[in-house]
């Protein structure tokens, strides 16, 4: 920005005495000096000078003012390391007749290498604010990590308690999705923002009765495991639109000890939607869509910040799509609306997030069921809905959270959230077919009419320390945490089911229900917690050694919604340990190794076994994972080796006692790459190779097999190229391949066969004539290209089939 008369009279007084040979009072020379050899880590994009100054000067907390005309126009490559403030700033200048000098303990004049004089006329650019204070590392908010070259992808993610980490300081595989990312492919819900990553399989297709849920790591994770800033159960249990994302955060793994037990019990791995807040830049954003087979739709994104130092921010955000689908009888309505607000003193932070969302599929797609001995049917003959035109399931999510952080020393800040989610869900629909034969004929599962109202109140507590003694630094971290879940909820069935066939065009009568308008109390649980943990690193952070303790409790109780008399409770706590480590051998390398745990809700042992009534504790699932990072400037190789094994209820065919005996044992290596490895070539995916094995079942009867549910081999690549011939222009690609996996366990075993899937995508950016600087850039993105027909696992023994070749075109303009 250019600077007010005010601040260029300062910066031309600054210049005047440097000049004229005075001091600025309080300034010590030789410290600002030792303050500019300290070893700091930098992350600067390749791309515009400007830019890159302006990222070194928050990153290391300095005031950097420089020519804006000396600058214009020049690049930079990037750069990324533990590097001191004149090695930054010798590498970025370099070459470019800059030099660069340190006017006072916190401040650089940047001025034209053959200037004699040290006064800079002209517009000049200050990088930082001469007020605000950057926010400690032991903040989350206003941390928000830098990305690698090519925007796809951050450079690191919140670690629950632990806080924000850089990729090489994070002791654990995890990627953080870019709004970029989601936006240059069009994505429309966060299921889709993982489709690049090796690690993460979806289940049941966008439409059906079923949650827009996934697989990470062989295990299923449902949206109740997928965090909004960290915190479980304020985003739609159905499917969450991806609008809502400033990054998208997968950790692949259990993370008891991190973000305590989610409200599902998920153990494969976790998800955090990172909140949008207002940047820095202004953001104005208009946009419309198509997506076939008839949908339209449209996008505002308005983002401000105001005060001298812009301490104020506001974000608005609203989308609307409506009509049929690529599926035949199907038809998707969805809304959000999501407003932010965020304040930034200088040592208090304050953030708070509303949202609403509204979701309707009409002509719901019902899975399938295989009866026993049919074969899994041909997909490609298969017919991808029933003609259930009545049929529908509307969802309405409305959320709000508030968070503050509180710097109450140097380097430690203590916060506190709290959220409030209300759902209402409503649905008349069958859920499921059945195939009773080879000839594909089958029937409808019982119509259902489900109601049901949830409602979830959280709250987090914690603080972390950064401390230093000595060679060794210390940062501890203290949590305290408690979700609170009710469930209103009244369902019925009706009378009969239809005959169908799934190979022909079948027509189903609607039922005779109604949607009740009294919901009694279905349930009610409370997951609490406390945690600790210990970070001690040396030598700069080469060597980072981190030991924890999360004790969790569990309380659950459901209730006969017809007396209102309770029915069965449950209440017991586990205590969960974790050890993790990091190893770096060299600056850029990082080896790296964990010991944690995954909580899951125990079970009440049933009336018919001999130990009726005995109530399990929570089921502890536990991993080992070791691997190596290499951070090669402008994109990152992960490669790990890891194991979970889960433990489930088995019963002694004699004593007809039941035990948690059983135990499924997923072990399996990761390849993973992320950013720019040529210029002007992006890239985001990898390979995850898995050997689901059932070690302890029932009498034996299946041990030794391969886990059903599971693909051993899966392989995604994404790629995003800019021509170098036509600027503004670029085309994307998208390869995920997944191997066959079985669908049960009793022999003889039926699997459905692997399939291979392409999406491309093309996008385009013109100037916008209405703004100095803005773009309009347009859009077309086709999912399966190829049309290809394939059975995806359900996680369930259930089967869904593909969605068809979708043609997604869109039009976003900025100013």
């Amino acid at each position: 920005m250019v600077v007010t008369k005010a601040t260029r009279r300062m910066v031309r007084h600054l210049a005047l005495t440097a000049t004229a040979g005075l001091s600025v009072v309080g300034f010590d020379r030789a410290s600002a000096q030792s303050q500019a050899e300290h070893n700091i880590e930098f992350h600067l994009a390749a791309g515009d000078l400007d830019h890159a100054l302006t990222q070194a000067a928050d990153q290391s907390g300095m005031h950097i003012f420089f020519p804006s005309a000396a600058v214009a126009g020049k690049k930079t490559p990037g750069l990324s390391g533990r590097l001191t403030l004149s090695q930054v700033m010798g590498q970025l200048l370099e070459g470019r007749g800059l030099t660069w000098r340190l006017q006072d303990a916190r401040t650089i004049i940047v001025s034209l290498a053959n200037n004699s004089a040290t006064i800079m006329l002209g517009p000049v650019r200050v990088a930082g604010t001469m007020s605000e204070a950057r926010s400690p590392s032991t903040a989350v908010l206003g941390n928000l990590s830098t990305t690698y070259p090519g925007g796809q992808v951050a450079r690191g993610g919140q670690l629950g308690m632990l806080g924000n980490h850089d990729v090489m300081d994070t002791p654990f595989n995890q990627t953080s999705y870019t709004a970029k990312f989601i936006q240059d492919r069009q994505i429309r819900n966060i299921r889709d923002a993982l489709k690049d990553d090796p690690s993460v399989r979806g289940s049941w297709g966008t439409g059906s009765a079923g949650q827009e849920q996934f697989q990470v790591r062989g295990f299923n994770v449902g949206n109740g495991s997928t965090s909004y800033g960290g915190m479980y159960g304020m985003l739609s249990s159905t499917s969450i639109m991806s609008e809502l994302a400033e990054r998208v955060e997968v950790l692949r793994g259990p993370s008891a000890l991190l973000n305590g037990m989610s409200p599902d019990g998920a153990i494969g791995g976790a998800v955090n939607v990172v909140p949008k807040r207002a940047h820095d830049t202004p953001i104005t954003e208009v946009g419309t869509d198509y997506t076939s087979d008839l949908q339209f739709g449209g996008h505002a994104d308005v983002g401000r910040r105001f005060g001298r130092q812009k301490q104020l921010g506001v974000r608005l955000n609203g989308v609307i799509r409506s009509g049929p689908t690529a599926i035949e009888h199907n038809a998707l309505k969805t809304a959000l609306t999501s407003a932010s607000v965020d304040l930034r003193l200088r040592h208090v932070r304050l953030a708070t997030d509303f949202g609403y969302q509204h979701r309707e599929i009409t002509g719901v797609i019902p899975y399938l069921a295989l009866a026993s001995g049919v074969p899994v049917p041909d997909a490609s003959h298969v017919r991808r809905n029933i003609d259930d035109s009545w049929s529908y399931l509307k969802t309405e999510d409305i959320f709000g959270v508030f968070r503050g952080e509180a710097d109450l020393f140097r380097n430690v800040t203590a916060y506190g959230s709290v959220g409030v989610h209300q759902t209402h869900f409503e649905g008349i629909y069958p859920a499921s077919i059945t195939v009773s034969d080879r000839q594909g004929n089958g029937s409808t599962s019982l119509p259902i009419v489900n109601t049901a109202d949830y409602r979830t109140i959280t709250a987090d507590l914690g603080m972390r320390a950064d401390l230093k003694t000595g060679p060794v630094r210390q940062v501890l971290a203290f949590s305290a945490n408690r979700l609170d879940q009710t469930t209103n909820q009244s369902y019925a069935y009706a009378a009969s089911r239809s005959v169908v066939n799934i190979y022909n065009e079948t027509s189903i009568p609607a039922p005779t229900l109604s949607v009740p308008h009294h919901l009694p109390k279905a349930s009610g649980s409370t997951l609490s917690s406390l945690a600790f943990a210990d970070t001690l690193s040396a030598l700069e952070k080469r060597i980072q050694i981190t030991a924890g303790l999360r004790v969790q409790r569990v309380q659950s109780t459901n209730y006969n919604t017809t007396t209102g008399i309770v029915t069965s409770s449950y209440d017991r706590t586990a205590i969960s340990p974790a050890v993790m480590a990091v190893f770096k051998p060299l600056k850029n390398v990082s080896v790296y190794g964990n010991w944690i745990q995954g909580i899951q809700q125990g079970t009440t042992v049933g009336s018919t076994y001999a130990n009726a009534g005995e109530v399990f504790a929570p089921y502890k699932s536990t991993q080992y994972e070791v691997g190596i990072k290499a951070d090669i400037k402008k994109f990152i190789v992960t490669f790990d080796v890891f194991q979970i094994t889960q433990p489930s209820t088995v019963y002694n065919l004699t004593s007809n006692v039941m035990s948690l005996n059983g135990q499924q044992r997923n072990r399996g290596l990761e390849l993973n790459i992320a950013g720019e490895i040529v210029h002007g070539l992006r890239t985001v995916g990898g390979l995850m190779l898995i050997d689901p094995v059932l070690k302890k079942t029932q009498g034996g009867l299946y041990d030794g097999q391969r886990a059903p549910n599971v693909s051993p081999v899966n392989f995604n690549m994404g790629l995003d190229y800019s021509l170098p011939l036509v600027k503004e222009l670029a085309v994307t690609a998208d390869v995920i391949y997944t191997s066959s996996q079985y669908i049960e366990n009793p022999a003889p075993r039926r699997s459905i066969p692997g399939w291979t899937r392409l999406d491309v995508g093309v996008r385009y950016a013109i100037r916008n004539p209405a703004s100095e600087k803005g773009k309009i850039t347009l859009y077309l993105n086709v999912d399966n290209v190829a049309g290809a027909r394939y059975w995806n696992s359900g996680g369930y023994n259930n089967l869904t089939l593909s969605a068809p070749r979708t043609f997604r075109i869109a039009a976003m303009a900025n100013f």
